[in-house]
């Protein structure tokens, strides 16, 4: 004999389902072990084990096609949630790499106004790679110009 089982347990309730596939009456066999565990067997697996009766009922084709139905609705769900999540992480990297990058620009953006706002001497490198100073007015002009870029990258 073709025996499919299983046997769950929940909280107070043991549920057993067996399915005989022969579609007809049989009988089974009930062994409990040492430790209290059942076994269920289509033979006596010792004396002690008792005769039960299963009544096997063929499956309805309506209730199985409901279920099938809701299983592919609940696995479309699932999937559709799945995507959702993986566009929400998505969004969210893109959207810390932006922040890393605006804190990187509001850095250097308040790192140049500082040198510009501090003064002193001052000065770039010209296409030889010699110094040029800023004269009094050009830092001037340089802070203002630091600050404006400093504020608008730094409105926080």
């Amino acid at each position: 004999m073709n025996y499919r089982c299983w046997l769950g347990k929940l909280p107070g309730v043991v549920t057993m389902l067996i399915v005989n596939q022969s579609g007809l009456a049989d009988d089974m066999y009930k062994t409990v072990d040492a430790q209290g565990h059942a076994v269920y067997s289509d033979h006596p697996l010792s004396s002690a084990s008792q005769r039960i009766s299963v009544q096997v009922t063929a499956q309805n084709p309506e209730e199985a096609a409901r279920l099938a139905k809701e299983q592919a609705m609940l696995n479309a769900d699932a999937a559709q949630q799945a995507q959702q999540a993986k566009r929400d992480t998505d969004e969210q990297t893109k959207k810390a790499a932006q922040d890393a990058t605006l804190r990187r620009r509001c850095e250097s953006a308040r790192d140049r106004y500082a040198v510009f706002a501090a003064g002193g001497r001052i000065f770039k490198s010209d296409t030889q790679g010699n110094r040029v100073y800023y004269s009094d007015q050009e830092i001037e002009e340089q802070r203002v110009a630091a600050k404006a870029i400093m504020d608008s990258t730094c409105q926080k």
